[in-house]
């Protein structure tokens, strides 16, 4: 290896790419032909890399074409090199020109206003660029999808094939309810009291809807039951509890206002849910078009300076 570094700057890179595609075709001649010479330079150009790099790196008979085992070695670097510099050009070319394209988006429902008022001056800004914005409240199937960017809730993390980027850390998410709900069904004390009241939910999943619940000195409480009201989102939720139709797990930030004025009171206020924040996420750089990534670097800028619950 320390032969090979050393070499390095005597390499020809048309040399390398050259032997990743003899390797690739497992054929002197194709590759001759792929690239319009004789066999016979292939065959000079691949002995002039060994010799720059001091080792033998294909085994050469009249039948087959194997690889040594520095050979090998060498190719799984070399073929991703030499792959990261043709997506280099590629970026190079694109960024040179206006990007153009669908850009298709998926997001809460419940954020359909920002995440609109977010994407208006993007469009201004890049004539040549579609929008395909779906707002759904749901839980996503990445892999099953055909999503260029999906904004969502919870704390997603870099995977292999996606990027997560953070745009809002989300404010606690807390239990209310109207006092005038409280005050003809009782306050709840545990969370086992909360079986014999009425709830609504935002998520469900078959028509049974849970709720995380910590509480700082014991461990998670899961709550699960069937909700008397399902909505798509939070804002729906936090209007039917103000109506007075049950207990909701509401963003604390979205109820502060209707809290000050009585509208809504915190039930269980020593249990919490779990506040997971809103992730834009996207695959992995190398299958972006220039119009998803001109999207991307838009919103991680803009988005964060926005209100979500304006």
């Amino acid at each position: 290896m320390q032969a090979i570094l050393a070499s390095s700057a005597k390499l020809d890179l048309n040399d390398v790419s050259l032997f990743v595609r003899v390797v690739q075709l497992r054929s002197f001649s194709a590759a001759a032909r792929e690239r319009g010479v004789p066999v016979s330079t292939v065959s000079r150009r691949i002995s002039r890399l060994e010799s720059a790099l001091g080792m033998r790196l294909l085994e050469r008979t009249t039948r087959r074409l194997a690889l040594t085992d520095a050979g090998r070695g060498y190719h799984a670097f070399a073929e991703r090199a030499v792959d990261d510099l043709a997506q280099g050009g590629a970026l190079v070319r694109e960024l040179q020109t206006e990007p153009t394209g669908r850009v298709r988006i998926t997001a809460p429902l419940s954020l359909g206003g920002v995440i609109t008022d977010a994407i208006v001056p993007f469009m201004r800004a890049h004539p040549g660029i579609t929008v395909e914005l779906d707002l759904a409240e749901r839980t996503l199937d990445l892999e099953a999808n055909t999503f260029d960017l999906a904004i969502v809730a919870g704390q997603a993390q870099d995977t292999a094939d996606f990027v997560a980027r953070p745009l809002w850390h989300s404010s606690r998410k807390l239990l209310f309810a109207s006092p005038g709900y409280l005050k003809s069904r009782g306050t709840p004390r545990t969370v086992e009291d909360l079986a014999r009241h009425s709830c609504i939910s935002t998520r469900t999943d078959d028509g049974i809807a849970s709720w995380t619940l910590v509480h700082p000195r014991s461990r998670r409480r899961k709550f699960t039951f069937s909700p008397r009201l399902h909505v798509s989102d939070t804002t729906s939720a936090q209007r039917a509890v103000r109506g007075g139709i049950g207990i909701a797990m509401l963003p604390e930030v979205l109820c502060v206002e209707d809290v000050a004025r009585g509208r809504l009171t915190r039930v269980l206020p020593q249990h919490e849910g779990i506040a997971g924040g809103l992730r834009l996420l996207f695959r992995a750089h190398r299958s972006l078009t220039a119009a998803v990534r001109a999207a991307v670097t838009h919103l991680t800028s803009v988005l964060p300076t926005m209100d979500p619950h304006a």
